[in-house]
Formats: C-alpha cells, structure tokens, sequence
C-alpha cells in the first residue's frame, strides 16, 4: 500500500444504498457523495481523492470503466450522465443546474424553490469523451461520442462527436482520430 491509497472496501461499499453498484469499483476514503440512492455506478471505475458528487434527482448515472479524478465537482441536481469509458481530469466540474445571476430571482439552495429561479438540463458525457483538467460545463450540455476538451476550457454548448475542444468557451480545433474504438473491440475481446 502506498500513503493515500485507501479505497472504501466491496463490502463497505454496498452499504451505502447506491441505486446500483457495479463490480471493481473502486472509491477512495475521502470522496463525498451525496444522496447515493440517486447515483448508478457501473463495473471497473474508480473516483480519485477530494471529488464531490452531489446527486439529486434525477441523480447521476456512471457507465463502465470510467475514470473521475481528484478535486473534481459534480453537481447533479437535473442529473448527469457518464458513459463507458468516459474520463474527467483533475478539477473538473460539471453543473447540470445553475441560479439565475439576472437578479429576477433570489438564489441559492437556502430559500423554498418558488423564490429561486434558474436553468437546468441533464449534463451528458456520451462514450469515449475525455475532459481536461480544471475544465467547467454547464447545464444542458451534451458531449458527443469521442469528444476531447482541453484543460481549462468552458463548455457552455452541446458538442459535435469525434471533435478535439478547447477554449472559454470552447471551440472546435480539429476532428478527434478514432483508432481507439479498434483498441475498445480488441480490448473487450480480450476480456471474455
């Protein structure tokens, strides 16, 4: 073992009443998740240090062989989903509900709801999506199969598939190459 490599156990896991929990998950000690009967975690991922899930309904959806890393902020009031071998950097936050900043409404999560306003939508990160480090999206946002966002960028739109993203707010640079779809097959393959 190495110092802060302290995973919650299988047994330990299952007795925080996730909605559904996959085989080879793999959370570590100081993660926070909030309303885990919301949150569905499917086989072979891992959440790293300092993340904060906080699940609402619809709640948060988890596919298999997903990464999240450490310091990572997903707030989840309107849902966000993760498909299979998604990935999310270092710093990442992901908002699927937001305050209205207009001065219409009054805000924050301290007052009854018919006095707050906003906007909200499911955030979703569709196969083989891969975000950068310190990378913020916003509400409503769906990102393609095969997308890449750079570090730092602000998504603020739903993204086209198979494109490489960067920028506040992000634009697309390039198409993203598809060779690792091969890599998915022979690997799956390789599994069975």
């Amino acid at each position: 073992m190495h110092l802060g490599e302290s995973f919650y156990t299988e047994e330990e896991l299952k007795q925080f009443g996730f909605k559904y929990l996959g085989k080879d998950v793999k959370i570590k000690r100081n993660v926070g998740i909030f309303f885990t009967e919301n949150v569905s975690i499917g086989d072979h991922v891992r959440i790293d240090d300092f993340t904060i899930i906080v699940a609402g309904q619809p709640g948060m959806t988890i596919g298999s062989y997903v990464h999240i890393a450490s310091h990572c902020y997903l707030a989840a009031s309107h849902g966000i989903v993760m498909e299979d071998f998604s990935g999310i950097s270092p710093g990442v936050k992901i908002f699927s509900g937001s305050d209205d900043y207009s001065g219409e409404r009054l805000t924050n999560p301290t007052l009854p709801k018919k006095y707050i306003g906003g906007k909200g939508g499911t955030v979703l990160l569709k196969r083989h999506v891969i975000i950068g480090a310190g990378t913020t999206i916003l509400p409503g946002c769906v990102l393609g199969e095969g997308t890449s966002v750079g570090a730092m960028s602000l998504v603020t739109k739903s993204l086209d598939p198979w494109g490489v993203y960067f920028g506040i707010p992000v634009r697309r640079l390039k198409d993203r190459k598809k060779k690792l779809l091969d890599l998915e097959r022979e690997f799956l393959e390789n599994m069975n």
